[in-house]
């Protein structure tokens, strides 16, 4: 229906592309512009008025269903993919709602990419500020555009009051939380790579000409949009390795992913409530 519509407009487009652009001048612009008149009285509305409509329907075609919905498929699929392959617990399914769960979770974290992306290249395409709505840029930068750095815990030497032997304990307690967190950041940071490249490819499929033009200062936020995605993606994961492969439930709690974790959360925040007053109290 949609593509009947669009050949529709495209025909209409076409047509009253003729019967608009000529002015009064000669027999034939006279006649061009009698045209214009009829066609006016055939449809019923202006000319004009509607090669505005048709133009805006034939750039939201292209806008949407050539270009945005399709990168969402893509973008699911491929995000499906590196899931299984990060938290190969998942498979084999048992339940078939495990599948649309996870689905349900890739396609969140696709169509919000899309959005963002298919958006900031429009608006480097027209000129316009693609920085619009993001306050504060340079945290934005801080946040989503470097990869996970480890910090050392930097012992304040004159501000404790340790023993010889606690001083000791107290230093390599230091130590072996920053040893483990080097190995973790070291994974995180393969995974968040991981997620880049899947990202990049579909850039480049969607996106190729436009990418050889970006600059340097497109390309940062490009890397925050990309980066505020990967922190979609990955609380998702830490949800679904949660609850289908921690917990491993088999039986169906009766909501698509997105309600469940809804009511998980309501459910939350009912429980810590009381706690939370009592902590209140104190103060």
């Amino acid at each position: 229906m949609f593509y009947l519509k669009f050949r529709l407009y495209s025909s209409l487009f076409c047509l009253i592309l003729k019967t608009t652009t000529m002015e009064k001048h000669t027999p034939e612009e006279e006649e061009k512009y009698e045209s214009k008149e009829r066609l006016r009285e055939q449809l019923g509305v202006d000319p004009d008025r509607l090669l505005d409509t048709v133009e805006k329907f034939m750039e939201l075609y292209s806008k949407f269903v050539l270009l945005q919905f399709p990168l969402t498929a893509d973008l699911k699929e491929k995000l499906k993919e590196l899931f299984e392959k990060q938290y190969p617990g998942i498979r084999p399914y048992i339940q078939m709602w495990h599948v649309n769960w996870v689905f349900e979770a890739m396609e969140g974290v696709a169509n919000t990419l899309s959005i963002r992306l298919v958006d900031f290249f429009e608006k480097v395409a027209k000129g316009e500020n693609f920085k619009e709505g993001f306050d504060d840029y340079d945290q934005y930068v801080e946040l989503f555009a470097k990869p996970y750095e480890v910090r050392k815990t930097v012992i304040e030497y004159d501000k404790l009051q340790l023993d010889a032997e606690q001083l000791r304990i107290y230093e390599q307690v230091v130590e072996d939380a920053y040893q483990e967190d080097l190995i973790g950041f070291k994974e995180l940071n393969l995974e968040r790579n991981q997620f880049l490249n899947v990202v990049y490819m579909q850039v480049l499929h969607y996106f190729g000409e436009q990418t050889e033009t970006l600059t340097p200062d497109q390309w940062l936020h490009y890397d925050i949009l990309v980066g505020m995605s990967w922190d979609d993606y990955f609380d998702d994961c830490k949800e679904l390795n949660h609850y289908l492969i921690k917990k491993n439930m088999q039986e169906y709690p009766g909501l698509d992913y997105d309600h469940f974790l809804l009511k998980q959360s309501e459910k939350y925040r009912e429980e810590s409530a009381p706690e939370n007053q009592l902590k209140a109290n104190e103060f």
